[in-house]
């Protein structure tokens, strides 16, 4: 079964591994992983408070900087903080464990977390290609580097890591969208319904799992459904990020005037990570909008999303798009980038 692969491949992969921390320590690390990975501000908190209990027991555990300078991640990807405070954190994190135990897997698995939300992708590549060598079955290092190679359009070199993913840490529900990504990416909607609806049964109060969940099922074709799950958007998620890029979502999918974000939002989600920028671009997509959709999906290509084949064949939203010559261009931009990526 999947428990006995995955102890099977960390007894067998990793005979020159690190000292792991002690029994205290690792307990923090895995509460505070799973908290962390709900994309809400109050598990997020929890996750930090968790790290910081650890580090107090444990001391100066590397691994536990490391984990918190990830969860101070959190805050930005999620939409909670689009401020350089949480970047600021990890970076403080990163430093405090490359004093501690430089070229720990755990340190260059942070600072690929970081390359990537400076959107410097190939940076991200490289640093977590170095924890992987040396860790190949952590999870964490294992979603972010297959992350890595989808948005840069090469799905082929994420597949191996994601069916290690599913084979080590079948049960987080990040870990069950993932096949679903690759599909997505690869215009397999109806193969990616599946995916992310266990990631959104397996966890329904997420919002990100609602937001991915009615993208793959609009794209799938069942828009109808997509419709009504953007629509019932929990009330303490409304006023959120994600919360307001489903807003777009029902307007769009209903064929209703498209709202507009508060210019606060606009330019935090400008800001952040490929992902939202995307989701909004195609939101517009929608709703027939080339200029918005234009402008948004810009943004997520210069946060690193250059995924061409989706962008110009595989997406049935961005590829319905009338002809248009700012659309044309950037489609364009986006091979070049895309083609000289170094894979």
């Amino acid at each position: 079964n999947a428990v006995v692969a995955a102890l099977e491949l960390q007894a067998t992969s990793r005979p020159e591994a690190p000292k792991q921390p002690d029994l205290a320590a690792w307990q923090f690390l895995v509460q505070a992983r799973q908290a962390s990975l709900r994309w809400r501000k109050p598990a997020i908190d929890e996750a930090v408070a968790l790290l910081e209990a650890g580090l107090a027991v444990a001391g100066d555990e590397p691994r536990l900087h490391a984990a918190l300078g990830r969860t101070h991640l959190h805050y930005r990807e999620a939409g909670i903080d689009f401020s350089e405070a949480p970047i600021q954190a990890a970076e403080t994190s990163a430093a405090r464990v490359a004093s501690l135990a430089p070229g720990l897997a755990a340190g260059h698995q942070l600072a690929g977390w970081i390359h990537y939300c400076k959107a410097d992708i190939a940076g991200a590549v490289d640093a977590l290609r170095q924890a992987h060598a040396q860790e190949p079955w952590d999870p964490d290092t294992l979603a972010m580097l297959a992350n890595c190679y989808l948005i840069s359009g090469r799905v082929p070199l994420a597949r191996p890591l994601i069916d290690t993913l599913c084979r080590i840490d079948p049960l987080t529900p990040l870990t069950r969208c993932m096949p679903g990504w690759a599909d997505l990416l690869e215009g397999r909607f109806e193969a990616a319904v599946g995916p992310y609806q266990d990631m959104f049964d397996a966890d329904p109060h997420n919002p990100f799992a609602r937001l991915f969940l009615v993208l793959v099922l609009a794209a799938a074709g069942q828009r109808d459904a997509a419709q009504a799950l953007a629509a019932d958007v929990p009330a303490g998620v409304t006023a959120s990020p994600p919360g307001q890029v489903l807003r777009l979502f029902a307007h769009a999918l209903a064929g209703d005037a498209m709202p507009k974000l508060p210019p606060a939002l606009s330019e935090g989600l400008a800001a952040t990570s490929d992902v939202m920028p995307r989701f909004v671009g195609q939101a517009y997509a929608i709703a027939g909008d080339v200029a918005q959709a234009t402008h948004w999906i810009e943004l997520a290509a210069e946060r690193g999303f250059i995924n061409y084949p989706f962008l110009s064949k595989h997406d049935p939203f961005l590829t319905a798009l009338p002809e248009d010559p700012a659309w044309t261009a950037l489609l364009e931009r986006v091979k070049r980038r895309w083609e000289a990526f170094p894979a």
